[in-house]
């Protein structure tokens, strides 16, 4: 059973329109703890899962109701073609070359409405920040400019972060990024996608030193350490961390996850480069703990 708050991270419905699908259209109708809390089971996660997935589809909330009380509701079509997703990003680039704040922030705006943060970021998000490499390659962007466009991404998944509220004082996951490494946009992304599974997260950004690793691991009660990669350079770096913490605290669970995670040598666990398979796999271990 599950709190309103792992409900709507798991969902990935937020509290007050959870409680208002609840209230309106009965779409759960939850249990009740001895001291009077929401509790949600599988099923209900399950339902509320698939409202949201007709609502971002375009399905008014009440016909989304009704679709989802009268029994297993198919998905709905992709999120969109590639050639869909290639304007999209073209429409992020252009905007990046001339400095044009708004236009990016609509585009990312354009980005979110299309489906749930799970539908989006690894299909539309992380494709685009991706692309500003090359186009700054080709003398199409500035540096610049890629760093305004970076930024601003940054502030949209650190606002989405925040959604969750402050880490709670239980165990947590420990997610950041090795000492000299400074691409965390993937990485804050990961964050975000396991704090929307229901995971305690504490998330302490890039250029963390190893030392600094070993003192949080040391300090706070924590259930796993997630080292994020972004280059290639990345990769010895998070292993030199991973052999730290796992030297000190051998009973810790360990992965490094990214982009370029696979080249890593050693026996650490490696993730997938998708930001929300990621971070499910993630949540499962934790959870079997």
């Amino acid at each position: 059973m599950y709190t309103i708050k792992q409900a709507a991270a798991l969902s990935g419905v937020g509290v007050s329109l959870l409680r208002a699908w609840e209230r309106r259209y009965g779409v759960v109708t939850p249990a009740r703890s001895p001291g009077g809390y929401r509790l949600y089971d599988d099923d209900a996660i399950a339902r509320l899962r698939s409202m949201r997935q007709l609502v971002d589809g375009g399905w008014a909330a009440s016909q989304a109701a009704e679709a989802v009380l009268a029994g297993p509701v198919e998905p709905p079509a992709p999120l969109q073609s590639a050639v869909a997703a290639r304007a999209d990003i073209e429409a992020f680039l252009t905007a990046t070359a001339t400095y044009d704040t708004v236009g990016i922030e609509s585009v990312l705006d354009a980005f979110f409405s299309r489906g749930s943060f799970e539908a989006v970021i690894d299909d539309l998000v992380l494709p685009a920040v991706a692309a500003l490499g090359p186009a700054w390659a080709s003398g199409r962007i500035d540096v610049a400019a890629e760093h305004l466009a970076s930024a601003t991404v940054q502030r949209r998944l650190a606002a989405l972060f925040d959604l969750g509220g402050a880490p709670g004082p239980g165990p947590a996951v420990i997610v950041g990024l090795p000492p000299g490494c400074r691409h965390e946009i993937g990485t804050l992304a990961f964050a975000v996608a396991l704090r929307r599974q229901g995971v305690n997260v504490l998330y302490l950004g890039p250029d963390v030193p190893i030392s600094s690793w070993v003192h949080v691991v040391r300090e706070r009660s924590t259930l796993a350490v997630i080292i994020g990669v972004a280059v290639p350079e990345d990769v010895d770096r998070a292993e030199a961390v991973a052999a730290a913490i796992q030297e000190a605290h051998p009973r810790v669970i360990i992965a490094i996850g990214g982009p370029t995670a696979h080249v890593a040598t050693s026996d650490i666990r490696i993730l997938g480069d998708r930001v929300t398979d990621a971070a499910l796999e993630v949540a499962r271990l934790v959870r079997t703990r």
